[in-house]
């Protein structure tokens, strides 16, 4: 497995491959042609929506995020690498977000970070009971620590101040996991690590509620104070139920664990741990709940050697696996999954894959209810030589998946 994707903060595996230096070509025209694909075929279905609103089309795409909002509407986040007077690289990157509509995208807001001159990292989307979008993000100063834990909520006409939920930790190593949902009060909470628990021999998974002027944190949710955790997310159910999902162990014998809190209760884990293979490699959890408030997870884990993508869901009772692994291409690495669901809780997952050292594919599979189906039939790429990374995907309100990711030096959007 590759050390590290862009955007993502993650331990390393012990034994894996190295990046290939892949340079993103300058901006060019949609290719759809399948003359660029071995073995030919038809152009993949679906429809591209228009482009993003942005002012640098020659910017470097790096992160993705995708919900949909009370209305139904597709809302986009990004980030993209920008030269900034001032900043303290080369380039910054700076976060933007959008909503689709009959017209088309429309800009909500200009740059979101809260210092311009900051990097925007581990971006994250969720909807809030108002049906309006948050965002939840990093910043840093271009060194090695994490700054600031950021989320901030549209209200339909601006963005509310970063500093309302900000956590602030000046560590060169606590804080750089983080997860957040949104309640149906209406207040959020995170999911964090933090290395610097008394007691405990690694990182122990915490949850945050805003408590002025600062945030207050729960004991740690680990299974063993022994083990290292990391890699969270978060969920936020009705009647104030909430959920954690994260991994633990020392990154190559790891195993991901669901907890779940009901109103003035204590946290509980759900069932054991959801992994194929117990006590192996696994990384990267993302979590959404059903209308009945049952989680559904995705996350990737090693089997046989390479990184696959595998999905369960709680059935109330158990964690029952949705088939078997999504990879589509043999032999090939997965990396960051993204889920949603539709009307009828059935996911739809979108992942980029590599074999060797071809460009990573992205791919985007929606469960039937009995089997996966691969949309489009292929790969989401344009261009079979561009590098397809950072994949999201939400549901809207007609049903169809909206899948994003970056791809050269665009951000292209497609709905299925």
């Amino acid at each position: 497995m590759p050390l590290l994707r862009l955007g993502e903060i993650m331990p390393p595996k012990p034994v894996g491959q190295s990046l290939k230096k892949t340079s993103l070509c300058a901006l060019g025209l949609l290719t759809l042609s399948p003359a660029g694909w071995a073995g030919g075929g038809n152009p993949p279905q679906g429809q591209f929506l228009p482009p993003l609103p942005s002012v640098n089309r020659q910017a470097r795409p790096r992160l993705t995020a995708a919900v949909t909002d009370g209305t139904g509407a597709a809302v986009i986040a990004w980030t993209q690498q920008e030269v900034t007077a001032g900043g303290y690289t080369a380039g910054t990157d700076h976060l933007y977000a959008a909503r689709l509509d009959q017209r088309g995208w429309t800009s909500l807001g200009g740059i979101l970070n809260e210092d311009v001159r900051h990097n925007a990292s581990r971006l994250q989307a969720q909807v809030g009971p108002d049906g309006q979008p948050w965002l939840g993000w990093a910043e840093d100063a271009g060194i090695a620590h994490v700054d600031s834990t950021l989320l901030s909520h549209w209200d339909g006409h601006a963005w509310s101040p970063t500093a309302k939920y900000a956590l602030r930790r000046n560590l060169s190593d606590a804080g750089k996991f983080s997860a957040f949902a949104v309640q149906q009060n209406g207040a959020p909470f995170i999911v964090w690590t933090n290395i610097y628990y008394p007691g405990a021999l690694g990182a122990v998974l915490q949850v945050g509620d805003r408590a002025e002027p600062s945030w207050s944190f729960s004991p740690p949710l680990n299974v063993s104070l022994k083990r290292h955790a990391f890699f969270p997310a978060a969920a936020a159910g009705n009647m104030a139920t909430r959920y954690a999902a994260w991994m633990e162990g020392d990154v190559a014998h790891s195993d991901l664990w669901v907890a779940e809190q009901r109103p003035g209760g204590a946290w509980t884990r759900l069932g054991g741990a959801l992994n194929v293979h117990p006590g192996t490699y696994a990384a990267s959890p993302v979590m959404k709940l059903t209308r009945e408030g049952r989680p559904v997870v995705a996350w990737l884990e090693d089997s046989g050697g390479r990184d696959q993508v595998f999905v369960k869901r709680w059935n109330g009772h158990r964690w029952v696996a949705l088939g078997q692994a999504l990879n589509v291409e043999p032999g090939t690495l997965a990396f960051r999954p993204a889920l949603a669901l539709d009307g009828q809780g059935n996911p739809v997952v979108t992942w980029a894959e590599q074999l060797g050292q071809e460009p990573e594919r992205v791919y985007v599979r929606r469960w039937t209810g009995e089997k996966w189906t691969v949309l489009g039939g292929r790969a989401l790429n344009t261009v079979a030589k561009h590098r397809a990374y950072q994949p999201s995907v939400t549901v809207d309100g007609s049903g169809h998946a909206v899948v994003v990711w970056c791809e050269d030096a665009r951000v292209f959007v497609k709905r299925f």
